[in-house]
């Protein structure tokens, strides 16, 4: 399990405007990681649980956007060993760019959006 793996994914479908791919991701992996903390009691799982729920948060229009960026302190303890706080920071707030960009796009407030805002439909 790798929570890094999951956020591309994530980006990557928020990107094309897969959201409801994106969304699926996030659910399926978040009870995964709860699931491997109940069995292990590793903080990572915890933290990787608490990072995809603020993701779905976000998406869903209960958070804002840049209380992503306030998560850079704990996502080293997510097992991200190429990740120092500096580079958890920048990460993230590229994320918060990518979703802001998607967020004024798509309209998203998951789990529906209104494609035919951005003409795709």
């Amino acid at each position: 399990m790798n929570v890094l793996t999951d956020l591309e994914i994530i980006r990557s479908a928020v990107l094309s405007g897969e959201i409801n791919d994106a969304w699926s991701r996030i659910k399926k992996r978040t009870g995964k990681y709860k699931f491997k903390f109940s069995l292990t009691h590793e903080e990572k799982y915890k933290v990787a649980a608490d990072l995809l729920t603020q993701f779905g948060s976000i998406l869903s229009g209960n958070a804002p956007v840049v209380s992503l960026t306030g998560m850079a302190g704990s996502i080293g303890k997510c097992g991200f060993s190429q990740f120092g706080e500096d580079a958890a920071m920048e990460y993230l707030s590229n994320m918060v760019y990518y979703l802001r960009i998607m967020l004024d796009r798509y309209n998203v407030r998951m789990p529906a959006f209104d494609a035919k805002r951005c003409g795709d439909l």
